[in-house]
C-alpha cells in the first residue's frame, strides 16, 4: 500500500510542476476521483489502493513470454518424441513378422531388376545408336573415296604439278603474255571437261544403285 502511493505521488510530481495552487489540486483530486468511480462499481473500496494510470510491469512481460516460448519448445519435443516412438515401433514390427520381412525383400528385388534392365535396354539403344552412325559415316567416306579417285584417274593427264609447270621469267612477260592466255583458256576447258565427266560418273552411279534397289525388292 504505501509503496504505491509512493509511486503515485512520484508519477504526480514527475506531470505536475513543483509550485501548486489550491484550485489546481483540487482538479486534479476531482479528475482522479471521476476515474476511480469507474472502477469503484467493480473492485468497491480496493479501487482507491489501485493505481490511477494503469502501470506496465517489464518483468511481468519477460515472465510471461518466457514460459510461453519454453511451453512451444516442451510441445515441439513432445510431437517429435511421438513421431520417433511410432518409427521404432513400426520398424521393430516389420523386423518380428516375417510376412513383412519377405514382402520388403521380395520389393527390394523386384526394385532392382527394374533398375538393371532399364539399365541393360538403354545400353543396348546407345550401342545400337553409336554402331548405325558409325556405318554411315563409314559408307558415306567410301563414297567420297571412289569419286575422288575416279576424278584424279581422269584428269591425270593434266594435272599441274612442279614437274611439268611452265618455266616464268620476269623479263619475258611482255613476250609470253600471249602464251599464259593460251594455257588459262585450256585450263578452264579442262576443269569444264573434269566437272562434266565427274556429273556423268554421279548419274552413272546413282542410276547403278536405283537397278541394284529394284532388283533386291
Amino acid at each position: 500500500m504505501e509503496e504505491r502511493v509512493a509511486r503515485v505521488l512520484e508519477q504526480t510530481r514527475m506531470q505536475m510542476p513543483s509550485v501548486l495552487t489550491d484550485e489546481e489540486v483540487a482538479a486534479q483530486l476531482k479528475r482522479d476521483m471521476l476515474k476511480r468511480k469507474e472502477k469503484v462499481r467493480d473492485y468497491g473500496v480496493y479501487a482507491y489502493t489501485q493505481p490511477i494510470a494503469p502501470v506496465q510491469n517489464i518483468n511481468k512481460g519477460f515472465l510471461l513470454n518466457t514460459i510461453k516460448s519454453v511451453d512451444t519448445h516442451n510441445k515441439r519435443q513432445e510431437i517429435d518424441a511421438c513421431y520417433r516412438k511410432r518409427d521404432l515401433e513400426k520398424k521393430l514390427d516389420d523386423r518380428s513378422d516375417p510376412r513383412r520381412r519377405k514382402r520388403g525383400r521380395s520389393r527390394e528385388r523386384s526394385r532392382s531388376r527394374e533398375r538393371s534392365r532399364r539399365r541393360s535396354r538403354s545400353r543396348d539403344r546407345q550401342s545400337s545408336g553409336t554402331a548405325a552412325e558409325q556405318n554411315e559415316r563409314e559408307y558415306w567416306a567410301a563414297r567420297k573415296a571412289i569419286k575422288t579417285e575416279s576424278i584424279r584417274e581422269q584428269v591425270a593427264d593434266r594435272e599441274c604439278t612442279l614437274d611439268n609447270a611452265p618455266d616464268y621469267d620476269s623479263s619475258s612477260s611482255s613476250s609470253t603474255y600471249s602464251d599464259d592466255k593460251a594455257t588459262k583458256k585450256a585450263l578452264k576447258k579442262a576443269k569444264k571437261k573434269v566437272k562434266k565427266q565427274a556429273k556423268k560418273a554421279a548419274k552413272k552411279q546413282k542410276q547403278h544403285k536405283k537397278q541394284q534397289d529394284s532388283t533386291a525388292t
